[in-house]
């Protein structure tokens, strides 16, 4: 496996006043050591920080294969000190459609989903016409999962994934498909619903630098790791 360091390229780019996703991803052996996260409360994942989270450290390229639920496009999923990061459509053409997986141990899951008519990585959210979001707390041990660990290979992540989705976990979610506003929490978090829409409305409304950082760093590297569709 080799790491991938972009932080720092990004960075050069935006000095230079060139776009982040102009720049070639730099690499190097050995990543930087970056601190670990500490939990922050049993609330549910919000969505900036579960991207502030996989912009904190280089990223080691965990492998690219399918992934549940896509049976065309493959993924491609990454690890830093943090979380795991996956390009759910991971594929050497860029489709319309970008699909961004965010796995912590301590944290659970967030997904974020963007389609356009155009490639996402070349528009801003005015021009999505479907932007979705949800997220899981970590699992309880009753819910029969693994815990998520930072060490597991790509292939058990994929167990994990396949098995997280048929579990029918709680979650909350939220967002516009197709130009119509959805949203809520479903299972035990239901109470939720509206405490998880006030803190990531804003997101889904208007999302930071960082979704569109991370939208063309996957891209770019895409390009390295994708596969054609089937």
């Amino acid at each position: 496996m080799r790491v991938v360091v972009f932080l720092g390229v990004l960075a050069t780019a935006c000095a230079a006043g060139q776009s982040p996703g102009d720049a070639a991803p730099a690499r190097q052996s050995v990543a930087p050591a970056v601190k670990s996260a500490p939990a922050r409360g049993d609330g549910l994942y919000p969505l900036d920080e579960a991207l502030q989270d996989a912009l904190a450290g280089p990223w080691e390229h965990l492998g690219t294969g399918p992934w549940h639920g896509n049976a065309r496009a493959h993924a491609c999923a990454y690890r830093n000190d943090r979380v795991i990061v996956v390009n759910v459509y991971c594929t050497s053409k860029e489709p319309q459609a970008f699909r961004l997986d965010v796995y912590s141990p301590t944290r659970g899951w967030v997904r974020i989903y963007a389609e356009a008519k155009v490639p996402v990585s070349t528009v801003r959210r005015r021009d999505y016409f479907s932007f979705t979001a949800e997220a899981q707390p970590p699992p309880r041990p009753e819910a029969g999962l693994p815990p998520l660990a930072l060490t597991m290979s790509f292939a058990a992540l994929q167990r994990y994934e396949r098995r997280r989705y048929e579990r029918f976990l709680p979650t909350c979610y939220g967002g516009v498909e197709l130009r119509r506003p959805l949203g809520g929490c479903l299972g035990e978090l239901k109470p939720r619903a509206a405490q998880w829409a006030a803190r990531n409305r804003p997101f889904l409304e208007r999302p930071p630098d960082d979704w569109y950082r991370i939208v063309r760093a996957l891209r770019a590297l895409a390009g390295e790791h994708g596969k054609h569709p089937h």
